[in-house]
Parts: C-alpha cells; sequence; structure tokens
C-alpha cells in the first residue's frame, strides 16, 4: 500500500476543493471556469473542452481531454490509472469512468487496505456515451463508437460499434446505416397516386 506524505495528502485535498467549488456554478460562465481552471489540473488537453456541473474527477493528473471533448453534469472520473477522452468526445449525464480496482488477493487483509490496480482507459475520438454509462479499468472505446444509456463497458468496443446492456455488447455496426450527408432518402409513394403538373 502506498504511504502519502502530509504535503500530498494536502495537495490532493486542495485540489479537490477547486474541483467540488468549481463545479456547483451553473451555465456557460461554470464551463469557462471550470475549464481555466482544470486545464493546468488535469495531465493534457489538446485546445478546449466543456466540463458541466457537479463533475468530480479523482486524481486529474491522470485525465487526458481531447479538443471539444464534453463531459455532463454529474459524471464522476476516476483517473487513478489513466483516462484518455479523445478529441469531439461526449459523455451524458452521470457516466462513471473507474481506471482502478481494489486489489483483493489477501484474504487476512482487509479490502480497503489492500492498494489499488490501476489499468489505463482509453475512449476515442468522436465517441458518445449516454447517460448514467459506467466504464470499468482496462477498457478502451474506438473512435466514433456509440455506447447506450445505463450499459456497463466490460471489455472493448470497436470502432464505429453501437453498444448496450450490462454488460455492453454491439448491437449493429454505425456504417451499415451510414449515408452521406447530401443524399436524401427515398420518399414513400402511395400506390395509384402520380403528380400532376399544373
Amino acid at each position: 500500500m502506498n504511504k502519502l506524505s502530509l504535503g500530498e495528502i494536502l495537495k490532493w485535498e486542495f485540489i479537490r476543493w477547486i474541483i467540488i467549488i468549481s463545479g456547483i456554478v451553473p451555465g456557460v460562465v461554470g464551463v469557462g471556469l471550470r475549464y481555466i481552471l482544470l486545464r493546468f489540473l488535469i495531465g493534457n488537453s489538446k485546445g478546449f473542452f466543456r466540463i458541466f456541473e457537479r463533475v468530480i474527477i479523482e486524481y486529474p493528473k491522470g485525465l487526458n481531454l481531447g479538443h471539444n471533448a464534453g463531459i455532463n453534469a454529474y459524471c464522476w472520473i476516476n483517473a487513478r490509472g489513466g483516462v484518455s477522452i479523445g478529441d469531439d468526445t461526449i459523455l451524458g449525464p452521470y457516466c462513471v469512468i473507474h481506471s482502478a480496482n481494489h486489489r483483493m488477493d489477501q484474504l487476512d487483509v482487509p479490502l480497503q487496505f489492500q492498494g489499488h490496480e490501476p489499468q489505463e482507459v482509453h475512449i476515442g475520438k468522436n465517441v458518445w456515451l449516454g447517460a448514467r454509462v459506467t466504464v470499468l479499468p482496462g477498457v478502451s472505446i474506438g473512435d466514433n463508437a456509440v455506447v447506450g444509456a445505463g450499459a456497463v463497458v466490460t471489455k472493448d468496443i470497436c470502432p464505429y460499434a453501437v453498444a448496450v446492456g450490462n454488460p455492453a455488447h454491439v448491437i449493429r455496426m454505425r456504417t451499415e446505416s451510414f449515408r452521406p450527408r447530401n443524399t436524401v432518402p427515398r420518399r414513400n409513394r402511395v400506390p395509384g397516386r402520380r403528380k400532376t403538373r399544373s
């Protein structure tokens, strides 16, 4: 088990208070304030990011945010093992991301005193996690994937996949329904009716 010095404990408490206090400011002002404060506290950011109200980030130095990433209200992120969130990725409200689990090998030592097993979480670019998605340690979610509300992601999700459920499983690929933007869906015609010219 890693023992923290008094100085490290006070530093983490100070950072936690900054995150909590800035987290209560609503709206655009709050998003701007959190950006100004947190860009110096998180591990790395590639540009502007949006963090909404009441988000909790444990071990912010382990969090890497891509350009234009968005973390919605009430999300909880444990970045002890490292969490990277790609460009243009959005997290719905109440998402939970874990990057460390308790060790549990010693039967004679209480679980809370056995330390943690860090495992990095990687969330690619242009990913959408619906409301209340839970992502467990060691998981990678590929670029352009969508994870449905309430899913629990226990294994890797491939790029362009749509995954739902507990545990999350792929139900289809986004590429199956892809249409270029300039195409218009064909309208269903009513049999026997023709458009007349005037």
